[in-house]
C-alpha cells in the first residue's frame, strides 16, 4: 500500500493563495503549486478533482481575505460607504495581484449591476446608507453604484501606477465624490 499523502486540501489552497498574492492568478497551475509544496502534482489531484475546483475555492478565499482587509479600515464617523471605498483602493495598492484577480480579470465571474447591488455585502452597506445619509432605497443604490464605479477608476489607476495618490488624497477624493453623488 502506498504511503498516505501528507498534502491536504488546506495546504494546496494556502499555497495557491500565497502564489496568487505574490505572482497573480495566471501563475496558478498544478506544477507551480507542486513545486512550492515540494511534491509531484499527484497529491494535488488527490485532494482536488480538477483545477477549476481549486480555483473556485481560491476565489472564495480571496473574497474572504478582502472582507477581512476591508474591516481593517473603519473610520471615526462610521461612514460605511467611505470606509469600503477607501479599503477598495488600498486593496488595489497593497494587494495588487489579488485585486487584479477578483476585480480586473474575468476569473471571478461576470455579474450584472443588479447582482452587484443585491449581494449581501453591498446590500448591508446600502441599508446603512439609507439611515446615515437619510436617503431613499433607490437613491442609496444610485449613490452606491456611482461611488463604486468612481472608486474602481481610482483603484485601477493606483494599481497600474498611472497616478500617485496618498491615502489622504484618496480619502479626500472619495469624500467629495460621495457628497456630490448624494445630491
Amino acid at each position: 500500500m502506498p504511503p498516505k499523502s501528507k498534502i491536504n486540501r488546506s495546504d494546496v489552497l494556502n499555497v495557491a493563495f500565497q502564489l496568487t498574492q505574490k505572482k497573480g492568478i495566471n501563475y496558478i497551475n498544478a506544477r507551480n503549486i507542486a513545486k512550492e509544496l515540494n511534491c509531484s502534482t499527484t497529491p494535488i489531484f488527490r485532494v482536488y478533482s480538477c483545477m477549476e475546483e481549486l480555483i473556485d475555492e481560491l476565489i472564495e478565499k480571496i473574497y474572504e481575505y478582502y472582507n477581512y482587509f476591508t474591516n481593517l479600515y473603519k473610520n471615526e464617523d462610521n461612514d460605511e460607504l467611505l470606509m469600503v471605498s477607501f479599503a477598495y483602493v488600498e486593496f488595489a495598492r497593497k494587494e495588487r495581484c489579488l485585486f487584479e484577480t477578483i476585480y480586473i480579470s474575468d476569473i471571478g465571474g461576470r455579474r450584472t449591476l443588479s447582482e452587484v447591488l443585491n449581494s449581501n455585502f453591498n446590500k448591508n452597506i446600502i441599508n446603512k446608507m439609507i439611515k446615515q445619509y437619510n436617503i431613499t432605497q433607490s437613491k442609496a443604490e444610485q449613490v452606491f453604484r456611482d461611488v463604486r464605479f468612481y472608486t474602481h477608476g481610482i483603484a485601477t489607476q493606483v494599481l497600474v501606477d498611472s497616478i500617485l495618490l496618498s491615502e489622504k488624497e484618496v480619502m479626500e477624493l472619495l469624500k467629495i465624490a460621495i457628497d456630490k453623488f448624494k445630491v
